[in-house]
């Protein structure tokens, strides 16, 4: 259901009234975060009854705690710990009283209530009246974002103005340190992306550091550490009076039509391990607050301002034709610039920093979904979530040993420490192409950037480790003429689970070869020292080209020549088909209400798989070939993944099929507005996001880099008038203008560059 209300102005998300079913939707909506925390969009009293919140969580970017995985019955190499995102202490909760009565939802008499994610400025706003049972009333305004400019900021700004003369107002301000168990009400659902949290995962420890309040916390497995501080200012009025815990209580006497205004800060300090960095640590914080507290709200909310108004200028994408598609295209973009991580240490979780669903774990939907939009349009954010995996590539090499393979490196499918997290192995440590999605990702960065000082170190290593994993997990198979096997692997489609030769598999694995090859010799052939540092280093041997160049040419690809589509393996066709028209609308997605063993007895997909590769590569099939596979697969793929239809819909555009891209494009931009895939609650689908700018830049836009040039085949929806947005590409910005006539390029920054307009090479100067 959408739940929101939308403003004309494309771009404020609008909630009005004190639905609870409503108000407890739209916390992942309201989310704020900035890749360091984020906070969701709950409500700020602390009495609010539980039914106006699914979880209240405030989340760190890879703060987790650990626990062993049990297992009914263990193998060799089963992941052996739970990774788990844990909530850490809640810096929006404060309490309202007038005249000792305690202000809630449900308690005095709540008009005007309504909430605003404005999402060109990157802040929330709630405003309402509230009239206690003695009949004195007051007007609140809440505003609330995370600082881009300080990571560690949380800033809100409390202002009640009161309608009566001589009531006594108290505001409360506590850091909770959450005593209850987990943040997340009990949930009995059996949902594999969801997992509940169980016992409290720290003990925290309270002290003051040039009087800033702050709290020290620590998990209890992992040993990770965190400050967290907060400084509260009420303007005009005397100091607080302390309660216990160190929560603070103003107490004013009101006057009719003046505002009383706090400005609180919380901030989230940097994660350490060793504890006797903890002075230190505290030491930053407590100085972070006491600086921006000097400086105020009003001048951290305009710096704040700034840095929206420069990202909304690059990254920004304008339809003419259809407001409801351009606000979710808008929240699409703002939940990816908010979900980054920007440190190289650590990424993009699934459900970003909105939502403790799968844990907050990373898995290939950074690389192949979301990567593009920063690679595009903020390309050192793009190198920091590269930079990331360059630093847990050597337990991605314990990883390749576990599996008895001696030399190259694989990594996990779903982590944050870098060790493998899936207890599923076959859907988990089987999907082996995680190491050609992340070679295609740094391949593609390299040549959009022309970063040559990345591609030469961590670029370099990382090309060669996965490269060597494959050929190390492959053979060559005599009874398919010496053809390169990979066998025992599970591809993109989770429905069809270890198989031999899954076509994607294989094609990202040749291209990895191709990607790691170049590199090499372009290394061997340079004057580049640091290149030749990394291959003496990871003790490179030339006889590895030869060995990749024959696995690249010798890749089997599986193919039916009689019914002339390309196989998704060798066993998918010889399968019988699911009957999807047939299966009840309840007993979607499968995943939910079928063995295992079932679904993979069936020709079922969750989502694109042949047709993910296919797009990737899309220069290298015929269209009549991509047509007969797009049509057949489309009729055995449920969508039961959220990065399914942004892959059907770029193809489909690409195909000339454009009343089929349009609606698997309203799809992707308002699936978590609409709550489509009926999750939402558990944070936002952000891979679905950067399938979202994708299928705009990507589809509608043709945007394609082959070899060292982009290419625009752009096609426009009927439905639409125009499409505006702007790319980077070694260190120039084009804006692109898509019109029903004409598409229009210009240069906005940068050298001279020559692109494709189809098959039409333009100079832009």
């Amino acid at each position: 259901m959408n739940t929101l209300k939308v403003k004309q102005s494309k771009w404020i998300l609008t909630e009005e009234g004190t639905d609870p079913e409503i108000i407890r939707q739209n916390e992942t909506l309201f989310a704020l975060s900035n890749g360091h925390f984020g906070t969701r969009g709950s409500l700020e009293e602390i009495n609010s009854p539980s039914k106006y919140s699914n979880s209240e969580a405030t989340l760190v970017n890879a703060f987790y705690d650990s626990e062993p995985i049990e297992y009914g019955e263990w193998a060799y190499g089963y992941a052996k710990e739970h990774q788990t995102i844990i909530p850490v202490p809640n810096g929006k909760k404060i309490t309202l009283k007038l005249d000792h009565e305690i202000f809630d939802l449900e308690a005095g008499k709540t008009t005007k209530h309504k909430r605003e994610l404005d999402l060109k400025k990157g802040i929330l706003k709630r405003t309402f009246t509230w009239e206690n049972t003695q009949g004195h009333k007051i007007d609140v305004e809440i505003i609330r974002f995370v600082s881009y400019d300080h990571k560690e900021l949380l800033a809100q700004k409390i202002t009640v103005t009161p309608y009566n003369d001589n009531n006594e107002l108290e505001i409360i301000t506590e850091l909770d340190d959450l005593k209850e168990l987990g943040s997340r009400k009990k949930d009995t659902s059996k949902d594999p992306r969801v997992k509940e949290q169980g016992e409290r995962r720290f003990h925290s420890e309270r002290f003051k550091k040039d009087s800033v309040d702050l709290l020290h916390i620590e998990t209890n497995h992992t040993k990770c550490h965190l400050i967290v501080g907060e400084k509260d200012k009420l303007k005009g009025f005397k100091s607080p009076i302390y309660n216990k815990n160190n929560s603070e209580k103003f107490i004013v006497k009101t006057k009719k039509g003046k505002p009383v205004v706090l400005e609180r800060l919380v901030a989230y300090s940097n994660m350490f391990d060793e504890e006797d960095k903890q002075e230190e640590i505290a030491q930053k914080t407590a100085t972070i607050l006491n600086e921006t507290s000097a400086l105020g709200f009003e001048n951290l909310l305009e710096k704040h301002i700034k840095h929206m108004e420069k990202f909304w200028n690059m990254s920004d994408i304008e339809i003419e034709g259809n407001d409801e598609l351009q606000v979710g295209l808008r929240f699409n973009l703002f939940h990816l610039h908010q979900a980054a991580g920007r440190d190289g240490k650590r990424n993009m979780s699934a459900k970003g920093l909105t939502g403790e669903g799968y844990e907050g774990h990373y898995f290939w939907d950074t690389e192949m979904y979301m990567l593009s939009f920063f690679l595009y349009t903020q390309p050192e954010i793009a190198k920091q979530l590269l930079t990331y995996r360059y630093t847990i590539l050597e337990e991605a090499r314990n990883r390749a040993r576990i599996m008895s393979i001696d030399e190259g490196a694989l990594f996990a499918w779903r982590t944050i420490n870098g060790k493998e997290a899936s207890p599923y192995y076959p859907a988990g440590t089987a999907q082996i192409h995680i190491n050609g999605d992340i070679a295609h990702a740094i391949y593609t960065y390299i040549k959009v950037t022309g970063d040559k000082h990345f591609g030469m170190n961590e670029g370099l290593e990382i090309l060669v480790e996965t490269a060597r994993f494959y050929a190390n997990w492959g053979h060559y198979d005599e009874k398919r003429e010496g053809a390169f096997v990979l066998n025992n692997v599970t591809g993109p489609d989770e429905y069809t689970a270890i198989v031999n030769n899954n076509y994607y598999t294989n094609l990202m694995a040749k291209h990895n070869f191709k990607y790691a090859i170049e590199m090499v010799e372009a290394t061997l052939e340079s004057n580049e020292e640091r290149g030749k540092d990394v291959l003496e280093r990871i003790n490179f041997n030339h006889m590895e080209l030869e060995n990749w160049k024959n696995a690249q040419k010798k890749m089997f690809l599986p193919y039916d020549k009689e019914q002339g589509l390309t196989m998704q393996d060798d066993s998918f066709f010889h399968k019988e088909v699911w009957d999807l028209k047939h299966t009840p609308k309840e007993k979607f997605p499968l995943l939910l209400h079928y063995h295992p063993l079932t679904i993979y007895r069936y020709q079922v997909n969750k989502q694109a798989d042949t047709i993910l590769g296919q797009f990737i590569f899309s220069h290298a099939f015929s269209h009549d070939q991509k047509v007969r596979d797009y049509n057949y697969y489309e009729s055995v793929t449920t969508h039961d993944s959220s990065l399914s239809r942004s892959v059907f819909g770029m193809m489909a555009s690409e195909l000339g099929f454009m009343q089929k891209a349009y609606t698997y494009f309203m799809d992707t931009a308002l699936m978590d507005l609409s709550d489509l895939q009926s999750n939402t609650r558990d944070g936002v689908h952000a891979a679905n996001m950067g399938g979202t700018w994708m299928s705009m830049v990507y589809g509608f836009g043709g945007l394609r880099l082959i070899g060292d040039r982009l290419h625009f085949n752009p096609r426009l929806p009927k439905e639409w008038q125009a499409v505006t947005f702007k790319v980077t590409f070694r260190g120039r910005i084009i804006k692109v203008s898509i019109k029903k006539e004409k598409t229009e390029y210009d240069l906005i920054e940068g050298e001279p560059l020559v692109i494709n307009h189809f098959n039409e090479e333009r100079q832009l100067k």
